[in-house]
């Protein structure tokens, strides 16, 4: 079957997340294959980006993502190209040219003004795939600001109060982005007594406490949450005192943040 190009549904996850992981890691991202699940479900489920997924004998070859956005001077849709990525071995199969065009074709029919990506100037190859598709290299520059405290990629795995959104409405101002996961290992039991000031942040009396087991079928249910670093500290303080934070391995084979008994 020849190269062929198709927009990506939800029930298309399991082909573009090991992509969409290795894309993460050419830029020095760890692996984390459930947090782009989660990700780039939230993303399709809510219409906020279009991917178009590649596929090589059904074999799924490579993708891009585009994000929506709107030029006030030629008041008009735009898209943004915001991830390319072919997979090594498909590399030279016309794969990214490909893509590159569907993405092109898809900003037209939709209707937009324009299509534009960022790339970094000793990108050479890529560069030079672009001029050769017809995109123009524009004189202008982007700046950013980049808010590091708000980059949320510190996972924790929560089996208590932290996966009740009141209890993160009131200690982060939001509720988190989850995913179901388990812990390994570990069983559930109960601390006695509760710092009362945690009492108070989180309404809740009565809280857990994990304790290693050493076996192997123990298994503990619960959400893997993704916090800022400003918001990991919020979480230490909320949980000083009766836990401390430990970094272990969950079922699905994601490492993460946990607090067990002090």
């Amino acid at each position: 079957m020849p190269l062929a190009i198709k927009r990506a549904t939800l029930d298309d996850l399991d082909a573009v997340v090991p992509l969409f992981d290795a894309y993460r890691r050419f830029y020095a991202q760890p692996s984390d294959e459930p947090r782009g699940r989660e990700f780039l479900g939230a993303r399709l489920a809510a219409n906020e980006s279009v991917i178009l997924l590649a596929t090589d004998a059904d074999r799924a070859i490579g993708f891009t993502q585009l994000y929506p956005m709107f030029s006030s001077v030629r008041t008009g849709r735009l898209w943004i190209l915001n991830d390319l990525y072919v997979d090594a071995d498909a590399r030279r199969s016309g794969a990214g040219r490909a893509l590159l065009d569907a993405a092109a074709g898809f900003a037209r029919a939709d209707g937009a003004v324009g299509i534009v990506l960022e790339t970094t100037r000793d990108n050479a190859t890529a560069r030079a795939l672009y001029r050769a598709a017809g995109w123009e290299e524009a004189d202008t520059q982007w700046y950013s600001l980049s808010f590091a405290e708000n980059v949320r990629n510190e996972p924790v795995f929560s089996y208590g109060t932290l996966q009740d959104e009141a209890v993160q409405q009131r200690l982060f101002g939001r509720t988190l982005p989850g995913v179901a996961d388990a812990l390994p290992g570990y069983r559930m039991d109960w601390l006695e007594e509760r710092d009362a000031a945690a009492v108070s942040a989180s309404g809740i009396v009565r809280h857990p406490v994990v304790r290693a087991s050493g076996q192997a079928q123990d298994r503990v249910p619960g959400t893997l949450l993704w916090l800022s670093a400003a918001e990991l500290a919020q979480a230490d303080a909320y949980e000083a005192g009766d836990y401390r934070r430990v970094r272990v391995r969950l079922a699905s084979g994601a490492d993460a943040w946990l607090y067990e008994e002090a």
